[in-house]
């Protein structure tokens, strides 16, 4: 495949229409996500709420980067149904030379293939908001393309394989939100409620830390998605003086984050890992609760609305959740059996979930390999 080498300013143009908002008229902004996946809709503003702000109309055919998050693939091409909306001064808007590019090519191109790496080098900075695209730099910096033909024939079979990837990742998707969708309705149509404090009994086993040791650490997920394994530290390097040891059907929550659903029943994968003291673990009373079932509960989204007004302290970061509020807080526990009912309907829901997340990943994969393809001559 042979390829030409051009300026960034010679393959695309940055063009600005400002926009002066009008108080009576509505407006619509866009978003884009990252890693290639598209503008997004916001919700409908009047004018007189945007006044302050610098916009900018966006126009199908546009080439749209995010010039704070371009450099991890915000960007996105404007379809039809992006007529008539705007953008703040955050999103560049480029129209293509078409005597050079095919825009169906750039637009991978720069979201996941070679221009990802202009991009990088035209965003100075560490991470994040640091990372803003530099605009004149960015068109000065060098880009190599095939000729049009060539353009093209990638952006077809890129824009088929891309399609169906996409629409099996939103039937998955759809999938997960009703596998949601029913466990928060079997929940809630629980009329029986107990505090907390009627299954757990706080049992940690706390082990002192020491200097020369190594010991395997773990944190939670928000939104109930579980224990996750930390790298292994030295015991010199953490300020704790000790640790406590997880067991096995311990429920465990994070005090900094319980507020946001970091909770979770501890599996046999994590038995014996260390988690610091802002962890408390509980004994669940096998008399009164099934295992299986709190696991559920643990990752319950009405459980973690719960919390959300449990916090002490002010702000986002600082709202902790103490033992006390919440094993006062109710949760809904019908008896043993119906327990048991309840968590085989669940744990079945939640292996077609699991499936459809692995497969979500495979997908990924996939995409990150056709774009390797694509840009290497081999598609």
């Amino acid at each position: 495949m042979t390829l030409t080498d051009y300026a960034v300013d010679d393959v695309i143009t940055l063009i600005r229409r400002p926009v002066l908002p009008e108080g009576d008229k509505e407006y619509r902004e866009i978003g884009i996500r990252s890693f290639g996946n598209g503008i997004f809709h916001k919700e409908p503003v009047a004018g007189h709420e945007i006044a302050a702000k610098k916009v900018f109309s966006v126009e199908p055919g546009d080439l749209v980067f995010s010039n704070v998050f371009a450099w991890e693939g915000a960007v996105a091409l404007a379809a039809d149904s992006e007529e008539g909306m705007i953008g703040s001064h955050r999103f560049m808007t480029y129209r293509v030379n078409e005597k050079i590019a095919d825009a169906r090519y750039l637009l991978p191109y720069f979201h996941g293939g070679p221009g990802l790496d202009v991009i990088r080098q035209a965003s100075p900075g560490s991470a994040g908001r640091n990372r803003t695209l530099g605009i004149k730099g960015f068109g000065a910096k060098r880009v190599a393309l095939p000729d049009l033909a060539e353009q093209r024939r990638v952006a077809d079979r890129l824009d088929t394989a891309m399609s169906q990837i996409a629409q099996v990742s939103r039937k998955k998707s759809a999938s997960t939100g009703l596998t949601l969708q029913h466990a928060d309705t079997l929940f809630r149509s629980i009329e029986m409620r107990v505090p907390l404090s009627t299954v757990l009994t706080e049992s940690s086993e706390f082990v002192a830390i020491e200097p020369g040791a190594t010991y395997r650490t773990a944190g939670i997920l928000n939104r109930g998605r579980g224990l996750f394994l930390r790298p292994v530290i030295n015991g010199s390097e953490t300020k704790y003086s000790r640790y406590n040891r997880l067991r096995r059907d311990q429920f465990v929550y994070s005090k900094l984050f319980g507020w946001e659903g970091s909770l979770a029943v501890v599996t046999e994968e994590f038995a014996g890992i260390h988690v610091s003291h802002e962890f408390p673990t509980f004994d669940m009373d096998p008399e009164v609760a099934d295992v299986e079932y709190m696991t559920h509960l643990a990752r319950w989204r009405g459980l973690h609305d719960s919390l959300k007004d449990q916090g002490t302290g002010m702000g986002s970061r600082r709202q902790r959740v103490n033992v006390s509020r919440l094993l006062a807080t109710e949760v809904p526990l019908p008896d043993l059996p119906g327990q048991r009912r309840i968590a085989k309907k669940l744990t079945l829901a939640r292996r077609v979930t699991d499936g459809s997340a692995a497969q979500v990943e495979q997908l990924a994969t996939l995409r990150r390999a056709l774009l390797d393809a694509a840009f290497s001559g081999r598609l």
